[in-house]
């Protein structure tokens, strides 16, 4: 939002102003729960979810049984 539009809604009056605090309010809410879900979606994987090892992303699961494998040994 520009300042020009900023002032033009604070010239229109207290209720103006309001409404688009409240605007903002709710799009906030909207943004905050959306990162949350894309949060936990995110740190899923096949670990801690009911996904296929396929669909984690960029771990070297090979590379750590390997080693796991050859500490065995």
């Amino acid at each position: 939002m520009e300042r020009e539009e900023i002032l033009t809604i604070y010239e229109a009056g207290p209720e103006a102003v309001i409404n688009l605090i409240n605007q903002l309010t709710a799009r906030t809410a909207e943004l905050k729960e959306s990162v949350k879900l894309l949060n936990e979606r995110l740190n899923k994987n096949s670990h801690n979810s009911s996904k296929p090892p396929s669909t984690d992303a960029l771990c070297n699961y090979k590379t750590q049984a390997k080693k796991a494998t050859l500490e065995q040994h």
